[in-house]
């Protein structure tokens, strides 16, 4: 570790950046989210500057591509892990600065296994942003749609609804197929991984999104990033806890993979896993997560080794070569 390194938390809202350094003697900085003042706060930092912040929706962004386009290291954090690391750090209320100092502590501390953030390429923007949108789509209208379910009020005005929901879907589909379909490379990979039972167009455009912008070292990391990590186990003595997944990452992601998994196990050869798993007395949900993590670790292959999907293999161990 660089002892001419900057450490550098930042504490994000919408209007105001706070900006802390690990080192506590150094002054806190307060400035305006927008282009123009964090342009001219850049300018004024040493190189090469390592910079952490936590995720907040859109907001950070900004911020996070300038730093990266002026040369220094960003860590875009979890804020599940660093809400959790604050409060070890036992301070005596929350506020903007407090969170900005934590921040910055855990940015020279726990990075060491973390991803630089990479800014997203336009054509990655777009797609990201229209899978996210459809999931918003198709959350409400199926909220709308059982809220009716057991009342004919307004029938017509319903159905007019649905029309739309159903018009607006599939204008967004058409635009996914078409930014696909624009990157002839990216176009086969997303066949390639279609040709899994269970993954349709929009989970191979999800997975392709992911897979291209980080580089995971296995398919370990890529099920962990996923949220679909193996229960962990929470014993203590005589007590044992309730395993449950991670959930970290995108949740949207993980709908999709898991969707993924019930419809592939439709298929007899994913079926024939699923009985086998069910007869070990797993319940089905723990059964379908399972299966999304083999078909992830599948599509990490396929990706990786850019080559075709083969049923044959599924469910045989590898074999050194």
């Amino acid at each position: 570790m660089s002892a001419q390194t900057f450490y550098l938390g930042v504490d994000v809202s919408l209007s105001e950046l706070v900006i802390a350094h690990f080192a506590d003697t150094a002054p806190l900085t307060k400035i305006a989210n927008n282009a123009k003042h964090i342009k001219r706060w850049l300018k004024a930092l040493p190189p090469a500057c390592t910079i952490g912040m936590e995720a907040t929706g859109t907001y950070h962004r900004l911020l996070a591509d300038l730093a990266f386009t002026a040369g220094h290291t960003v860590y875009v954090l979890n804020p599940r892990d660093v809400a959790l690391y604050l409060k070890s750090l036992r301070s005596r209320g929350k506020t903007d600065v407090l969170d900005a100092r934590g921040i910055a502590r855990y940015t020279h501390n726990e990075t060491e296994r973390c991803h630089p953030y990479v800014p997203l390429t336009a054509q990655q923007q777009t797609i990201t942003t229209l899978i996210q949108r459809r999931h918003q789509v198709v959350k409400h209208r199926t909220s709308l749609r059982m809220s009716f379910s057991d009342s004919t009020l307004c029938a017509k005005a319903l159905s007019r609804l649905m029309s739309a929901f159903d018009t607006l879907l599939a204008d967004i589909d058409c635009q996914l197929k078409a930014l696909l379909a624009a990157d002839e490379a990216l176009n086969i990979r997303c066949k390639r991984l279609c040709s899994i039972q269970g993954i349709g167009p929009l989970v191979s455009a999800a997975l392709a999104m992911r897979m291209s912008r980080v580089r995971y070292a296995n398919s370990d990391a890529l099920v962990a990033a996923m949220g679909l990590v193996d229960p962990s186990p929470r014993d203590s003595g005589q007590y044992a806890g309730t395993r449950h997944l991670s959930k970290r990452g995108n949740p949207e992601e993980r709908r999709l993979l898991y969707l993924a998994a019930v419809a592939a196990c439709r298929n007899p050869l994913w079926k024939a896993i699923k009985t086998k798993l069910l007869l070990k007395g797993l319940p089905c949900t723990a059964v379908y997560c399972i299966v999304a993590r083999k078909i992830l670790r599948i599509a990490f292959a396929i990706w990786n080794s850019n080559t075709e999907y083969d049923p044959n293999l599924v469910g045989k161990a590898c074999v050194p070569t």
